[in-house]
């Protein structure tokens, strides 16, 4: 990158404000285990095998689950019952009460995922994806799985392991911290200030 690039940190706003977590879903947070979160990516709208998947994955573990979408169509009927669906929820209010999420690898929930400390698995499909999924494995706190070997097995074996290492868990919190403890939007604030500055000189 040139010199002059400057890292600030990940914009991690996800409209917590508007939408705070209604009793209903509160409730379904602290009635059992912590969840894994499913979700495809916002525009996706080909998402049936990853649900199908998912809600096997999660029966053969035992799990409960969270399949996010704005689709129901998508979802296995009828819904399992350990399953939840919802059309949106505030990472930041809620990533920190799960186990992990399972995801497409866009940046944002990347960083959310990162943010919560908590596992990630990824079926990563194109673009920024594959590369996401592998700076995370890299961290240590994700594993990956390609769309065509996507199935109920092969993501419950990978979660199991995910949720299983000292490591990885280990991997979540330093990564967690480190997260925590920057200040993006001031640091941000303060380089366009400082190139104000010179420009005014």
């Amino acid at each position: 990158w040139p010199a002059s690039v400057r890292l600030t940190g990940f914009p991690l706003y996800d409209a917590s404000e508007p939408h705070e977590v209604n009793r209903n879903f509160e409730q379904f947070l602290t009635d059992g285990d912590p969840p894994i979160v499913f979700t495809p990516g916002t525009a996706n709208q080909h998402a049936r095998t990853f649900f199908a998947a998912g809600a096997d994955a999660t029966a053969r573990l035992g799990r409960r689950a969270i399949f996010l979408t704005g689709y129901p169509d998508h979802l296995p009927q009828p819904l399992p019952a350990h399953v939840r669906h919802e059309a949106y929820i505030p990472f930041s209010q809620v990533l920190p009460r799960c186990a992990a999420i399972v995801h497409h690898g866009g940046i944002g929930t990347c960083a959310q995922g990162l943010a919560a400390g908590i596992p990630q698995l990824v079926m990563p499909m194109g673009f920024d994806q594959p590369d996401n999924a592998t700076r995370l494995a890299r961290l240590g706190v994700a594993g990956w799985v390609t769309p065509g070997k996507f199935t109920g097995k092969r993501v419950a074996v990978a979660l199991k392991k995910l949720l299983g290492l000292p490591g990885v868990l280990e991997a979540c919190d330093r990564w967690r911290q480190r997260i925590a403890a920057e200040q993006p939007l001031q640091r941000t604030c303060e380089i366009i200030e400082e190139v104000a500055e010179r420009e005014l000189r």
